[in-house]
């Protein structure tokens, strides 16, 4: 990727000299999808904005499809029509002195690109009225939660969205719909789930269970997210133990019934690349919400959010400094521990005004 970036500004004035015939091969290479190559092929855009476009969007994809593209540059025929292409790609300096060889530039970035505006979707998933029949109480507070999730992430340039109250079904049929938008033109998806839940698992509001892994998997599938970092943030219960007072736990009694039993067996939550889920606690535990507050994870994340993101600081950084105030605290003679699980390959820096 370090390649095509510093040579971007170059390679716009090159390849702008014929685009159709650059796309044409990145799209048979495979290097974008066949969407994106729609959306390049019909834009309106003028020959220098396409390259530009295309330029973008193959270095959202990773360093993977960055080298497929520096590859197909230097080949012959690319070169016959591009001939300043050369002036690119000479072999870098090499060292006969074996105690101090010539190595090439790293070709790994320290940040995932974060430039795009909009900046991505956020979907914001709130379920507070539980049906009768789910034995479950109602999440007072959990507007709370909403509110200040849309206010920082806002405030990052993502497209929020809340969807409220949904059965299970209903949230799987929600995160399959985010996957199938176009985040081509975007760099990071996030999306915030506030509901009872149980060990690997969130509850609809007809508290049947729905898989984290399953609902991870299906952005995974997401084409024009490969290679961008994909965040969930979870606030539901890991476990079956009761909650007194203004606390509340976002789970239900263990009442020895076996479908209970088979959901705590669903305690693993594989990732793909580039993910990064947010727990509101570690498996086998509660979390705590105040009835009108919100919840303990979600205010403080969003309080670090809204402090440490102006300052540049990394995503890692500020869920250690989020784990750090949310351990300490006593809530009703117990304690909370949140679980940050990831895959990122770059450091995650999201811009906040």
């Amino acid at each position: 990727m370090q390649t095509v970036l510093e040579n971007k500004v170059f390679l716009i004035k090159t390849l702008s000299a014929n685009p159709n015939f650059i796309l044409q091969y990145v799209q048979q290479d495979k290097i974008i999808t066949h969407l994106d190559y729609i959306n390049l092929k019909h834009s309106n855009h003028t020959p220098m904005n396409m390259i530009i476009d295309l330029l973008d969007t193959v270095m959202n994809r990773g360093d993977a499809p960055c080298c497929k593209f520096v590859d197909l540059l230097q080949r012959e025929e690319i070169q016959e029509n591009f001939p300043d292409l050369e002036k690119c790609f000479i072999p870098p300096p090499t060292s006969h002195n074996q105690d101090n060889p010539v190595e090439a530039a790293s070709e790994v970035d320290d940040c995932y690109p974060v430039t795009r505006r909009p900046l991505g979707h956020c979907l914001i998933i709130n379920n507070h009225t539980f049906e009768e029949t789910s034995r479950l109480p109602n999440r007072r507070g959990t507007d709370a939660d909403r509110d200040a999730l849309t206010e920082v992430f806002e405030r990052m340039h993502f497209i929020v969205e809340e969807r409220r109250d949904l059965l299970s079904s209903h949230i799987q049929d929600t995160v399959i719909e985010f996957a199938m938008k176009d985040h081509s033109r975007m760099d990071v998806f996030v999306c915030c789930i506030l509901s009872h839940g149980e060990k690997g698992v969130v509850l609809g509001t007809d508290g049947k269970s729905v898989a984290i892994r399953d609902l991870t998997q299906l952005i995974s599938e997401s084409l024009t997210l490969t290679g961008k970092p994909k965040v969930f943030f979870i606030q539901a219960c890991q476990g079956n133990d009761l909650q007194r007072g203004v606390f509340m736990q976002d789970g239900f009694e263990d009442d020895g019934n076996e479908d209970n039993a088979k959901k705590a067996n669903l305690t693993r939550v594989p990732l793909g690349a580039d993910f990064l889920i947010g727990m509101a606690t570690v498996e086998s535990y509660r979390t705590f919400r105040h009835t009108t507050k919100g919840s303990i994870y979600i205010q403080e994340l969003c309080k670090y959010l809204k402090d440490c993101c102006p300052k540049k600081e990394d995503i890692l950084s500020i869920l250690t400094k989020v784990n750090r105030s949310v351990s300490a605290q006593e809530l009703n003679r117990h304690k909370q521990v949140p679980e940050p699980r990831y895959t990122l390959t770059k450091k995650l820096v999201l811009p906040m005004d």
